[in-house]
């Protein structure tokens, strides 16, 4: 057991060690002020109507008037009573969409 602890203890010291020549990460000078205008940029080439859209209050207002339009018009078209056809209606539109088969290959025989 002390041969364990012996040998946590020196692998301890040697990553100790190990760390002795580490330095502070340095940022390249005026990192900020370019990242700064490159952010200002971007934000800029979205236009005044740009920058009133990416506001959260006024998303998520349109985001709520549209989804109460939205709940409105399907609660109106529920509320509607279903349309009834009359025979007379369901004639004509059949005679307008047959939908019998249409022979192409037959009228158009090629011969020899």
């Amino acid at each position: 057991m002390s041969t364990k602890s012996h040998n946590n203890s020196r692998r301890i010291d040697e990553v100790l060690e190990s760390l002795e020549g580490v330095q502070r990460a340095k940022a390249p000078d005026f990192l900020y002020t370019r990242l700064k205008a490159r952010m200002d940029k971007e934000f800029d080439q979205g236009g005044f109507l740009g920058r009133w859209l990416t506001r959260p209050a006024l998303a998520l207002s349109i985001a709520a008037f549209i989804l109460i339009l939205n709940a409105t018009t399907i609660l109106e078209l529920w509320k509607q009573a279903p349309p009834t056809a009359s025979v007379e209606t369901q004639q004509l539109a059949a005679t307008d969409y047959v939908v019998s088969s249409y022979p192409v290959y037959e009228e158009n025989p090629i011969e020899p």
